[in-house]
């Protein structure tokens, strides 16, 4: 009965996203989930249990880097068809528009593998009817205090989630003190993924790093460089269900040592997935970043022209490590773009958390900061900066900014914009970009 009751409703799904993208009121990434999930909560159990595998990747920082990452890599293999929710849709109804979407009209799904980002809250409550064969967590770094308040409720959230999926394999960051005990006292295989010593120490983790447990198994990244490109080269060595792990060339072009660890976790799983090093390897090499998250955007004008990269912040571990990152950059020049929508977190007090003092060392050309919260952006940067690089301009219009920052520029030059979700989800608009949602 339940699978004729598909048919009726996949088609209302499609009709209203089919309305939604015509009226230009959204995209159909949420509100067809939300209604069929509160209306009919037994679709997405009947969706998703049609793809054989299903890879549940959660945390604070890097879920849809990580899950970009692990799609390319099972991109290599001939016969997987990968289901992913590429617009970071990553609640329960966006995870469940998407099953609708890709499904055909009669609520079949022709996938081999699932491969889901999932919001950290969400993982309890749908993990017993994803029933994932793999759950993947990347980090647990304090976020914004309007979200969940305080870390060890996202902890235990994800733990809960594990709690209910005993046979799923479980690939941690083994560096993290959070997510390295999650599985400690369940039945869960674990398999943990780290930085050698000497990189994991630029990473701002609570409590004592690489505190995994003694002849654990997993992967460890060592010989990292960033390249004056911001591509990431690395070496991967460690055991994977017994199997000796040495693979001295990979190459991610995700910059910074923290986008190591998403490399490190799509290497994991496609072991666990039966795929050799090689492949993976050369999976990961035809990874572009995803949108927001390292990605490149132009502006033409005539013969001139101005790069843009973007490294979406949203709590003060990704402002910081992204400032790190750009400490080396000569001559740089910075757009921040914060605003405080639900999405972003209404509160911004956590830009005092973020180290912004990281800049000091930098060899900075100019700093413009714009979004809805611009001037609290520039009063942190009053504190934080020694020797400013002479006026920063406040525009609150990110269009204002983006038009600023061409004329301030040299042609060739690249523009780093360090923006908040809806802030990066604007200035990819007005740059002519949106998700790819088709």
């Amino acid at each position: 009965m339940n699978q004729l009751l598909l048919i009726p409703i996949v088609a209302f799904a499609k009709l209203l996203t089919l309305a939604l993208r015509m009226s230009g009121r959204g995209s159909g990434t949420a509100l067809p989930g939300y209604l069929v999930g509160r209306y009919f909560p037994f679709v997405l159990e009947a969706l998703v249990s049609q793809v054989p595998i299903v890879v549940a990747i959660t945390g604070t920082n890097g879920k849809t880097t990580s899950q970009t990452m692990l799609s390319a890599v099972l991109d290599q293999m001939p016969e997987a068809r990968v289901l992913r929710n590429k617009a970071g849709a990553n609640l329960s109804q966006g995870i469940l528009s998407e099953l609708l979407k890709q499904s055909n009209a009669l609520g079949r799904l022709d996938f081999t593998h699932a491969v889901l980002e999932i919001e950290e809250a969400t993982l309890p409550r749908i993990a017993t009817l994803l029933k994932p064969t793999i759950i993947a967590v990347t980090n647990l770094y304090r976020d914004q205090l309007d979200a969940y308040g305080e870390i060890d409720r996202t902890e235990k959230l994800i733990r809960d989630g594990i709690a209910q999926c005993p046979s799923a394999a479980v690939v941690v960051n083994g560096d993290d003190p959070r997510t390295s005990r999650l599985t400690q006292g369940l039945g869960n295989a674990t398999y943990y993924v780290s930085l050698a010593p000497e990189y994991a120490r630029y990473l701002p983790y609570e409590g004592q790093v690489n505190s995994r447990i003694p002849g654990s198994e997993g992967l460890e990244a060592t010989n990292i460089c960033i390249n004056p490109d911001l591509t990431t080269d690395f070496s991967v060595q460690g055991l994977i269900r017994g199997e000796t792990v040495h693979l001295p060339q990979a190459k991610t072009l995700s910059p910074g040592f923290f986008h190591v660890y998403n490399g490190l976790t799509a290497i994991a799983i496609a072991y666990l997935l039966g795929m050799d090093g090689a492949t993976a390897i050369a999976g990961l090499q035809t990874f572009k970043p995803a949108f927001g998250r390292g990605e490149i955007l132009t502006r033409r004008q005539g013969d001139r022209l101005v790069n843009y990269r973007l490294l979406l912040v949203k709590n003060p571990a990704s402002f910081s490590l992204s400032l790190e990152l750009l400490r080396n950059i000569p001559a740089l020049k910075l757009i921040l773009a914060i605003n405080d929508n639900t999405a972003d977190s209404k509160d911004v007090s956590w830009l005092w958390d973020s180290e912004l003092e990281r800049l000091n060392p930098a060899d900075i050309d100019w700093i413009i900061c714009t979004g809805i919260r611009a001037k609290d952006m520039a009063v942190r940067l009053k504190y934080a900066l020694d020797a400013p690089p002479g006026p920063i301009p406040t525009v609150e219009s990110i269009r204002q900014a983006i038009d600023l920052s061409f004329e301030k520029a040299s042609p060739g030059d690249t523009v780093f914009v360090l923006p908040t979700y809806t802030a990066m989800l604007e200035f990819r608009k007005l740059m002519g970009k949106t998700l790819d949602i088709v």
